[in-house]
């Protein structure tokens, strides 16, 4: 867990220097993710990308010209320019920084456990402030506060009130959201597997062929990685691979399909040796 965690970490401190030319590189992209077409015979697939802090950093994902889904950190004095981000994306979530067992971000001021209902209510309406767009949301780190159910119960809670959407990253096998999903009866979806644990241009290759297969075994994946050179060229290499194979999709696009097929319970792939977490 903790070398994982330094993995993510390292992925937040990685910043490009190349500046988004918004009148062309970005409308090439975003035409490119608009005509794509969902088809209903082929196993359904989201890629996030977590740890969108900064402009190049969203220019190199887009400039992948698939449609990958950017979590975006919440604007804080360490993050001020990601609501920017957020204008220029058709499609995006933020990466919303929870509590972790080992593991401590103080710029991104992680939410802590035991926190109020009515401070998580008025911080959320803030970051809707922010982000007036947002409907989905997944949790960086947080392998404390995603295991403690009345925690995890509040901020679905609040999620509700605010017509948000979860999606668990799953950084603890001990997750709180399926009790509470099957509870509720209730659709909370969660990350399969991570593609970049290892931040080398091999293993996400094989991670890659694993998220596909996941998808192909029970009709449906969510895929998380990350910003890192090798992520992005693995990315980009698997590009025809991913369009034949799958269909790579956005959250609302998967959790319209689970409704159309009557899943109100996220069916998460188990853990795989490959995903080496």
């Amino acid at each position: 867990m903790r070398h994982l965690f330094l993995i993510i970490f390292c992925g937040f401190l990685y910043a490009d220097s190349f500046i988004l030319d918004i009148g062309q590189t970005f409308k090439e992209s975003y035409h490119k993710a608009k005509s794509y077409k969902q088809s209903d015979n082929k196993p359904k697939l989201v890629i996030i990308m977590d740890d969108i802090q900064n402009l190049a950093q969203y220019n190199a994902l887009r400039n992948i010209k698939l449609p990958i889904t950017p979590s975006i950190f919440p604007k804080t004095a360490y993050t001020p320019d990601t609501p920017k981000i957020a204008t220029y994306a058709k499609e995006y979530m933020i990466h919303l920084p929870l509590e972790a067992l080992n593991f401590y971000q103080k710029e991104l001021e992680p939410l802590a456990t035991g926190i109020s209902r009515d401070s998580l209510l008025a911080y959320m309406k803030n970051l809707k402030a922010d982000f007036p767009n947002l409907k989905y949301l997944n949790n960086h780190t947080g392998s404390k506060f995603t295991t403690s159910y009345n925690d995890m119960q509040n901020l679905i809670s609040v999620f509700d009130e605010l017509d948000l959407r979860f999606i668990d990253s799953v950084t603890n096998t001990d997750i709180a959201s399926p009790k509470i999903a099957r509870e509720q009866g209730r659709l909370i979806m969660q990350r399969d597997i991570f593609l970049d644990t290892i931040a080398q241009k091999e293993h996400t290759d094989r991670q890659i062929d694993l998220a596909i297969k996941k998808a192909k075994d029970k009709g449906y994946a969510i895929a998380i990685c990350h910003p890192f050179p090798s992520t992005i060229e693995a990315l980009k290499n698997a590009k025809d691979k991913l369009t034949k194979e799958v269909d790579l999709i956005g959250p609302a696009q998967l959790e319209s399909y689970l409704h159309t097929q009557n899943i109100t319970l996220y069916n998460r792939s188990k853990f795989h040796f490959a995903q080496n977490h």
